[in-house]
């Protein structure tokens, strides 16, 4: 079961019931991060905000629906965030560092929604349709590239799966050793990728 907006129509919500939400969700990702999707409850993440169990019952009907909501925002701004820093790119090669710079810099400035998210998917069984969409986005670039001659021939969808994978253990790594310096790890692994995908020096095109 995917999350997809279940939880009303966002434009007949008051000012109030918007920011009221909105503060459900960020109290439901610290809950969630600090102790897991099993031990997350209404109760707690009341407790958190500092308002009612009864409270998030009137927003959200059920904790499946509030975890849909987390999912959802926190996928929505992650995108944005990294589209804005791709946006532009001159060729496949700067899109991809772009991609890899913007996740990791998202998940060195949130943290916790990273994991949060990482829990409730674990948890409900979600993530896959997220997945595959993420890698056909990076297969996409890979397969510009190498239609432009820019990248080497390779396998894109066993790429975009690699790629992926390494940029799944970002947020646990962040968020379990907080010294990590992000700038150097965004460029470590863009470094990496990039390296592996382009055009080796005089290898015909």
């Amino acid at each position: 079961m995917q999350p997809n907006s279940r939880s009303g129509n966002q434009e007949s919500r008051t000012f109030i019931e918007t920011a009221r939400r909105a503060q459900i969700v960020g109290a439901a990702i610290t809950v969630l991060a600090e102790l897991g999707y099993t031990k997350t409850s209404f109760a707690k993440i009341a407790k958190r905000a500092g308002i009612s169990a009864g409270l998030i019952s009137y927003h959200f009907r059920n904790k499946e629906e509030l975890m849909a909501q987390v999912v959802t925002e926190v996928n929505a701004e992650m995108a944005r965030a990294i589209e804005d820093r791709a946006d532009g790119g001159a060729d496949a090669v700067a899109v991809l560092r772009a991609l890899i710079e913007g996740f990791v810099h998202y998940c060195a400035a949130h943290p916790e929604r990273l994991v949060a998210v990482a829990q409730i998917e674990a948890a409900e069984g979600w993530g896959t349709e997220e997945r595959e969409s993420s890698i056909a986005d990076f297969e996409k670039v890979l397969r510009d590239g190498q239609a432009t001659g820019e990248l080497r021939d390779f396998p894109t969808r066993l790429m975009a799966v690699t790629l992926l994978a390494a940029l799944e253990a970002v947020p646990t790594e962040l968020h379990t050793r907080p010294a990590t310096d992000p700038e150097a790890l965004a460029d470590h692994l863009a470094t990496t990728f990039t390296l592996a995908v382009r055009q080796l020096e005089g290898e015909a095109r």
